[in-house]
């Protein structure tokens, strides 16, 4: 059986270079599925600023440009989270879908985070969501005390004048350990306790595998093999094993890939699988994870743990040494794994080649880790060879001291035994979607839609002005690749990747099989994670139903595209959750460093503010163009801001030193100054800039955001009572300081959050 391929993924580049308000458009009413003043529902999301918001469709999939605009004289008194009744009503200037409130249908059933405060005319709450910027009044409660952090249900009388609620849980103090994780939890509805229905199912379960569960199943508790994951890791769920085959009979390997098997503890349409569906993939959190299943299985009776009995789905691929996958079989298996290894061990025996290491492990373990990585580096040729595309994004580790407060970030560190994992797993989702594609069996696939050409020219038209592609070079997937190798732990390579990233669709599951263009494959989907994913275990079930003969159930294909959209909505709310409390991290780790000085690279700008990421600590932080002096500008690619008449220009990729000014745990957001920086003439001459003006300042709300006509009254509000910025700028600026004009700008004030960045697949 030879691997079939999807379409390339950029097949061709437009004719011509697409004008800018049609690129940067939201769907039009007729391609979001709404006609001009039809009356829809949605859930109303708030605006930070106070300035109108937007309108989420009820049923309609999420995405950049999927939400609706809708100005704040036409929301009709909702806030965040309400259910509201809207219609279209038009185009707003820059050409994005606008609608308008015509009735608060009720409140947001879900409870918020914010702080409980007692007033002299009684008590409130203070919303953590800067969505919500309204206090909420609510009756006194035995449940916390004042200062404390709390969780309010909403009245549900949209028609109230004052926002009323009622305190349903203590969440705890802001000095507690770890009360970043329970606050994320809340802000993001995530669900912590398993309830007790679920907990009275996992009762009966023994400490080991019994004798019987294994009856039926290809016994492989003789074969090598073992598992690979994060030394932090608990629920280790996929293991190999790797047989070269004789060349006698042809050579080649024979690889397999064991998972665990979830499906055989979660009995389809029981507390436990209802709970799952409803949590759709576990939380991971820098110090702690929210589980999909309780901890007596993923941490125990489904995880591979080394040495002992597990319950397996196995998938078998016979290669050839040309690498085409000539034989797949699947089957339901027991195996015992022999080593439970890290990343870095895999690292330190077969590619450092340590001595010792080898001895630790034996031979017939590294020969096995050995010949993986050969044949892991070939599949990687292979795949790149067919079109996908080879995106390495960069993420944060955070390393915590024996209190477990955050005390450092940096890089995560990825080589080839990750690839080697990633390899395998990739090559074993793909032969399972084949099997079900073959047998014409219904299941929920993993697809990533192709690229918008528009959005991919105008990537292509960023890398142009970095000279990465030549100007008649079209974005096909050979040129994306070299590009991206070309920058490879460069100061560009992780602006590019994230602006290659956001031309991309988002990869999602669904029902219907469309391919997977990010990968170049025509058949994939998610066999390998069964403990943290929801869809994983449907498609397990599926596979043993398929294999034991038995009968599928009725309206099968309509019921997985159900649980496939919740599964997508759950794995963004989790990504969200998580970028979110990296952020929070962040704040922690930086709160104690105001004043203090790092070395970063520009790594992008919104309209008003540049995002600089530090070399140590690998975190995230947010520079006014105001502190920069000189009245900066952004191109319209926002790769480059240009100020004081043009004689100084900062792209990305530009090394900086910054000085931290502020650190906002509520909203999450880390502020800085530039004190200098790599910049370039208006010739494209390189020199040392050191700002004019670089007074401490606090990021604004708004500053993510395009400049809006006017201020709203919340925006007065709060300018009036934030303090003037303090402090005086280093002796080296103030020697420096001319007379002209440009040398005295008006000093910056406000604040802004931050952002941050996760990879996807």
């Amino acid at each position: 059986m030879t691997r079939r391929s999807a379409p390339r993924i950029p097949v061709r580049a437009p004719s011509r270079t697409p004008d800018r308000r049609e690129s940067s458009q939201a769907p039009r009413p007729q391609a979001a599925g709404l006609r001009p003043y039809e009356t829809f529902e949605a859930t109303f999301l708030g605006h930070p600023e106070g300035a109108g918001g937007f309108l989420r469709v009820v049923g309609r999939p999420k995405g950049p440009g999927m939400d609706l605009l809708v100005d704040w004289r036409d929301a009709h008194g909702a806030i965040h989270g309400d259910r509201v009744l809207a219609e279209v009503s038009g185009e707003g200037w820059d050409g994005r879908i606008k609608a308008r409130v015509l009735e608060v249908k009720g409140r947001g059933e879900i409870p918020l985070p914010g702080t409980l405060q007692k007033q002299p005319w009684g008590w409130r709450v203070v919303p953590l969501e800067p969505r919500l910027p309204q206090v909420i009044a609510v009756p006194p409660t035995d449940l916390a005390e004042d200062g404390e952090l709390v969780s309010v249900k909403l009245d549900a009388d949209p028609e109230a004048k004052q926002l009323r609620g009622t305190v349903v849980a203590r969440l705890g103090k802001k000095t507690d350990l770890k009360i970043e994780n329970k606050l994320t939890a809340a802000l993001f509805n995530l669900r912590t306790v398993f309830p007790d229905a679920v907990m009275r199912e996992l009762a009966p379960f023994p400490t080991s595998i019994s004798p019987e569960w294994s009856q039926g199943r290809e016994d492989l508790r003789e074969t090598l093999t073992c598992t690979v994951d994060p030394p932090t890791a608990k629920d280790f769920d996929d293991a190999i094993s790797l047989e070269v085959l004789p060349r006698s009979e042809g050579g080649g390997w024979l690889l397999g890939v064991h998972i665990a098997d979830v499906s055989h503890y979660v009995a389809e349409g029981g507390p436990l699988d209802e709970e799952a569906r409803l949590r759709g993939t576990s939380v991971y959190f820098p110090d702690e994870a929210i589980p999909m299943i309780p901890d007596r299985l993923s941490g125990d009776l489904c995880s591979l743990r080394e040495g002992v009995d597990r319950l397996t789905m196995t998938a078998w691929m016979t290669l050839s040494p040309d690498l085409d996958v000539v034989e797949t079989r699947l089957s339901e298996s027991v195996i015992r794994s022999a080593r439970r290894l890290t990343y870095d061990e895999v690292k330190e025996a077969s590619i450092d080649l340590s001595t010792r290491k080898r001895a630790e492990l034996g031979e017939s373990l590294c020969s096995l880790l050995d010949e993986s990585l050969v044949l892991s580096r070939r599949l990687t040729e292979i795949r790149l060879g067919r079109g996908a595309l080879n995106l390495d994004t960069e993420e944060a580790e955070f390393i915590f001291d024996a209190e477990g407060r955050p005390v450092d970030a940096r890089r995560y560190p990825r080589h080839d035994a990750h690839r080697m994992i990633e390899e395998f797993m990739l090559l074993a989702n793909e032969a399972v979607a084949q099997f079900f594609t073959r047998k014409k069996v219904p299941t929920i696939y993993r697809i990533h839609d192709e690229p918008d050409p528009l959005k991919l020219e105008i990537f292509a038209e960023v890398t142009r002005t970095f000279g990465l592609l030549k100007p008649k070079e079209v974005p096909t997937p050979e040129h994306l690749n070299a590009m991206l190798d070309k920058i490879r732990g460069g100061p560009l390579e992780a602006m590019i990747n994230t602006l290659l990233l956001r031309s991309l669709k988002r990869a999602e599951y669904s029902a219907e099989n469309i391919g997977h263009a990010g990968l170049a494959l025509q058949d994939y989907l998610h066999f390998t994670s069964p403990i943290r994913r929801y869809p994983d275990l449907i498609v397990h079930r599926l596979l043993r139903k398929v294999l034991r003969g038995e009968r599928l159930p009725e309206a099968l294909q309509s019921h997985l595209a159900v649980l496939a959209k919740g599964a997508s909505d759950a794995e963004q709310k989790a990504t969200e959750a998580e970028r979110e409390n990296d952020k929070w991290k962040a704040c922690l780790l930086m709160k104690s460093r105001v004043g203090q000085r790092f070395q970063g690279r520009i790594q992008g700008f919104s309209a008003k503010v540049a995002f600089i990421t530090l070399d140590a600590p690998f975190v995230e932080v947010g520079v006014p163009l105001t502190a920069l002096g000189g009245n900066f500008w952004i191109d319209e690619h926002r790769t480059k801001a240009t100020g004081l008449r043009g004689t100084v220009v900062l792209t990305i990729g530009d090394a900086v030193e910054v000085e931290i000014t502020a650190v906002d745990e509520d909203l999450r957001r880390i502020s800085a100054w530039v004190t200098e920086a790599k910049a370039q003439d208006a010739h494209g001459k390189a020199f040392r800039f050191v700002p004019t003006l670089a007074a401490p300042a606090l990021l604004r709300e708004g500053d993510l955001e395009k400049p809006r006509r006017g201020r709203s009254q919340t925006q007065e509000t709060r300018a009036r009572r934030e303090p003037a910025p303090k402090g005086r700028p280093p002796k080296k600026v103030r020697e420096t300081t001319g007379k002209s004009r440009e040398a005295h700008p008006k000093p910056p004030k406000g604040s802004v959050r931050g952002v941050g960045k996760r990879k996807g697949r």
